[in-house]
């Protein structure tokens, strides 16, 4: 069995590395490759001709080498080792090397689609999401730090963001129908998590061929800063729909792609769907799964 590990040594703070994945794998007598993050393209994937992908790092490194696959008929396994862990959360991954490693089972596993965003820029391959406005806006401001802090600061950084946040000037359509309404964020997601780990659209199934657009109305604008201030369980004041293509008209905003930011320009049109083939990943033992 040859293993590809593609890691990112400082995910999480550095709280665990890549010697202690590699190890793990190991253990069940398998060969790895180590490849660090910054190292890793799609060229350099199918050069190593790997039967198992491993992407162990917070939500950065796996978003990006989920998006970069060469061939997704080749399984991957995801081993979270950031703070937030997103994507990992979104799938019902938790825990360490050893647990996770020990887990995976290459007849069980989920599908995952990969989206992909058309804009002034080209075509872009996505695995998270895409979103305009505030919360966008947050992700660019946020103080960079670690740990629990990290996920405090992005909150707090959210609601700075929404409580002076403009009513986007965009139209957006969803399979064609408008979605109306002054909005202040609008998340076009493919997973339930985002960011400090907010629940946007928590019964999103990573696997079904539709996306989630999660919206923020101004309307809601005082609930959802409370909402971050109480760090509440309750469900987000957020309205939620599905759909398979999100079309948005404008600009003058900031969005983001994965945990990318960038500016839109005005007059800009981009186009999010879900491409074709979705990536394997081997289920948690404790997830309903496909045969492999």
């Amino acid at each position: 069995m040859k293993v590809l590990l593609i890691h990112h040594e400082g995910a999480g703070g550095g709280s665990t590395s890549a010697r202690e994945v590699s190890g793990a794998i190991k253990g069940r007598g398998w060969n790895v490759r180590r490849l660090a993050r910054n190292e890793a393209d799609g060229k350099v994937i199918r050069f190593a001709d790997p039967d198992l992908i491993v992407v162990a790092g917070g939500d950065g490194t796996v978003a990006a080498a989920l998006a970069m696959l060469p061939d997704r008929s080749i399984p991957v396994a995801i081993v979270p080792t950031g703070t937030a862990n997103n994507i990992a959360g979104s799938l019902g991954m938790e825990g360490g090397p050893e647990a996770i490693v020990a887990g995976w089972d290459f007849d069980r596993r989920l599908r995952f689609d990969i989206g992909q965003v058309e804009g002034p820029w080209g075509c872009r391959a996505f695995a998270e999401g895409v979103g305009f406005g505030a919360f966008a806006d947050s992700l660019r401001i946020a103080p960079h730090v670690d740990g629990r802090e990290k996920l405090r600061a992005g909150r707090e950084a959210l609601r700075d963001a929404i409580g002076i946040a403009a009513p986007l000037p965009l139209e957006i359509d969803i399979d064609g129908r408008p979605l109306s309404g002054d909005l202040l964020l609008v998340e076009v997601l493919n997973v339930a998590l985002a960011g400090p780990r907010l629940p946007f659209a928590p019964g999103a199934d990573c696997g079904d061929g539709r996306l989630e657009i999660a919206c923020l109305a101004e309307s809601l604008r005082g609930r959802m800063e409370e909402w971050l201030r109480s760090h509440s369980d309750r469900e987000m004041p957020t309205s939620l729909m599905s759909g398979r293509e999100v079309v948005v008209r404008g600009g003058g905003v900031t969005m983001r792609i994965d945990d990318r930011c960038c500016w839109l320009e005005p007059e800009s049109m981009v186009t999010i769907r879900l491409e074709g083939e979705p990536v394997q990943i081997l289920a948690p033992p404790d997830r309903p799964a496909l045969a492999g």
